[in-house]
């Protein structure tokens, strides 16, 4: 059973899981729609929420630092690493582990998608600051390779975005279809009743 404590999450730390959870959402859902010519208004509003989502990791980051976050979101090693293999050992025989604030298998996977979400926001930002035409800040006529390169990379890491994106809806459905309350734990008040 988690500890208040590391039931209880800070507004800052709400506050940056909402802003990231709407846009990397919109983004996802957007990215259907920026390649067709004839859909071009998405592209830019991928360019400008993708701006939005990027300001918002780098603040996520510099948050996480701070707040002296990183070893849960990163517990690679020590008693964080054993506990994520605990409870992943526990996910096989169909225990979910729990969240809140604390190292284990959900800081884990939070980690693993902040990772994956900063290699798009930081190819993305690249890619606005190449982007052909006259837009970028940087553009030239023959940024046009660094564009398709950057391009390509981008979208390589969308699929780690998905999969993050895919197994987290799904984890907090799961937890929400237990009467777990996660979602009020991250998006409320962070000090939701203790459960087992």
């Amino acid at each position: 059973m988690a500890t208040a404590n590391e039931k209880t999450w800070d507004l800052p730390t709400r506050v940056l899981h909402w802003a990231l959870a709407i846009t990397i959402t919109v983004q996802l859902a957007d990215s259907f729609f920026i390649d067709a010519s004839q859909t071009r208004a998405f592209f830019y509003v991928h360019e400008a929420i993708g701006l939005a989502a990027a300001l918002i990791i780098l603040l996520h980051w510099m948050w996480s630092f701070a707040n002296l976050d990183l070893h849960l979101l990163f517990p690679w090693w020590g008693e964080g690493w054993e506990r994520v293999k605990a409870e992943s050992r526990d996910l096989l025989r169909g225990r979910l582990p729990s969240g809140g604030r604390r190292a284990g298998l959900s800081s884990f996977v939070h980690g693993l998608g902040l990772l994956a979400v900063t290699a798009m926001g930081l190819t993305g930002f690249l890619i606005f600051v190449v982007v052909p035409g006259g837009r970028g800040a940087m553009a030239h006529s023959t940024h046009y390779q660094a564009f398709t390169d950057l391009s390509a990379v981008h979208a390589f890491f969308s699929w780690f975005v998905w999969v993050y994106w895919g197994g987290h809806v799904g984890s907090a459905l799961v937890h929400l279809f237990r009467r777990e309350p996660v979602f009020g734990e991250i998006f409320l008040n962070g000090g939701a009743a203790e459960h087992g």
